[in-house]
């Protein structure tokens, strides 16, 4: 049997067939439906075997559809899916804990004259410009731009400022907010998590199959497995399709939109915006199972111009890594990592570079000093907050 992170690559001509078979049926099939790569299910049961997925509002048998709706065994040497789907945004009720400084994982709200809106701060961000700290949502638990949110939510014991509104994603569920003055400097890890390494730079497709977790305000951390790369349809939006293994649990509930999706490595992978085949509890109030839906990360952060924050920084590459490089490149080095921001100042064996240009998180463009010495010297990045990277091999410097 296959196991969750065992290789499973969808190859390219998986997603050709794909194009092929959306083109073909897209016209005649609902709005809603949406088309993916993963593993085909039989019942509650994922086998190893890729498929080229439909995902439709409901699933009719053969005799209540026409030919024209009807979606082929196979198409182009792939094995076809059909799968009921009905995705429901998710914003309601559960860990109301309150926490001074602002992390990944943690609930957050507001409210208007009718009712108190909830969902999941995803995680800290930096934005690109100028490395400044940013809490990462989606964008249907947010008010509008300049409007306040809280944490935990308006209504709770020790509710109180989290953060305004910044911007919202304007093709993409997503939207950050800029941090409220006075709850101390934003907290780059995720509740239960850990510290975030930053996102992954892996295709979608090549989540599938893979181990996935998150941290939300409704249920807390799930762990799961990728399924499908769903493809967008009419709609225009492609998205990770996550199931518990073993298949059929509870991954999330309302009240989860905005977790960050994190891989095994804990790099980020996607933000949750949906769920999907949620199954109320016969006997009580609790859910019983539901799978997620996440958006892929890199469209993301290109539509609110972020990446994911880092701390403490991290230096993964100075090039060129040497005195004579650099005099050969113009006297410039450029060093890049993560969670660099524009307030960053840098270090070459204890001696502050003779320029630090701040390109964005992820990249300086640096002068190092003249040392009188021969030999390699470490090389130490400090951001606007005072915290310093660590020593590693990628953060040496020749003399």
């Amino acid at each position: 049997m296959l196991r969750p992170g065992e290789p499973f690559p969808v190859p390219p001509d998986a997603y050709e067939a794909l194009a092929s078979l959306r083109d073909a049926y897209a016209r005649t099939l609902p709005t809603e439906v949406a088309f993916g790569v993963g593993l085909k299910r039989i019942g509650d049961t994922y086998v190893e075997e890729l498929a080229l997925i439909v995902y439709v509002p409901d699933k009719l048998p053969p005799t209540r559809l026409s030919r024209q709706l009807m979606i082929p065994r196979t198409w182009e040497g792939y094995t076809t899916d059909v799968v009921e789907s009905r995705p429901e945004p998710l914003a309601l009720l559960n860990d109301t804990s309150f926490f001074h400084t602002p992390r990944g994982g943690v609930s957050i709200g507001w409210e208007d004259p009718f009712q108190v809106y909830i969902g999941t701060l995803g995680c800290v961000a930096q934005r690109r410009s100028d490395g400044a700290r940013r809490l990462l949502t989606a964008n249907h638990v947010t008010p509008a731009p300049g409007f306040d949110m809280f944490q935990p939510h308006p209504g709770v014991s020790q509710s109180t400022l989290v953060g305004t509104v910044e911007l919202q994603g304007a093709d993409w569920d997503c939207a950050i907010l800029e941090p409220a003055p006075g709850r101390g400097t934003p907290d780059c890890s995720v509740l239960d998590i850990g510290a975030l390494p930053g996102s992954s730079t892996a295709p979608p497709g090549d989540h599938v199959w893979n181990v996935a977790r998150k941290r939300g305000r409704a249920t807390g951390l799930t762990s799961g497995v990728v399924v499908a790369h769903m493809h967008p349809g009419q709609l225009g939006i492609e998205r990770l399709r996550v199931d518990t293994f073993p298949v059929g649990g509870l991954f999330l509930w309302h009240g989860d939109s905005g977790s960050v999706l994190v891989n095994a490595n804990d790099e980020v992978i996607g933000l949750l915006v949906q769920g999907d085949e949620m199954k109320p509890s016969s006997t009580s109030n609790n859910p019983t199972a539901a799978v997620g839906l996440a958006l892929p990360i890199a469209p993301v952060l290109d539509e609110l111009s972020i990446e994911i924050g880092v701390d403490p920084p991290v230096i993964s590459d100075i090039s060129p890594g040497t005195a004579l490089g650099v005099l050969a490149n113009g006297g410039k080095a450029m060093i890049t990592g993560r969670g660099l921001d524009s307030a960053t100042s840098v270090t070459f064996n204890g001696v502050d570079a003779l320029s630090v240009i701040p390109a964005s998180p992820e990249l300086l463009v640096v002068i190092p000093p003249v040392l009188g010495i021969l030999g390699t010297v470490p090389v130490v990045v400090t951001n606007a907050f005072g915290e310093q990277s660590l020593s590693s091999p990628q953060a040496m410097f020749t003399y």
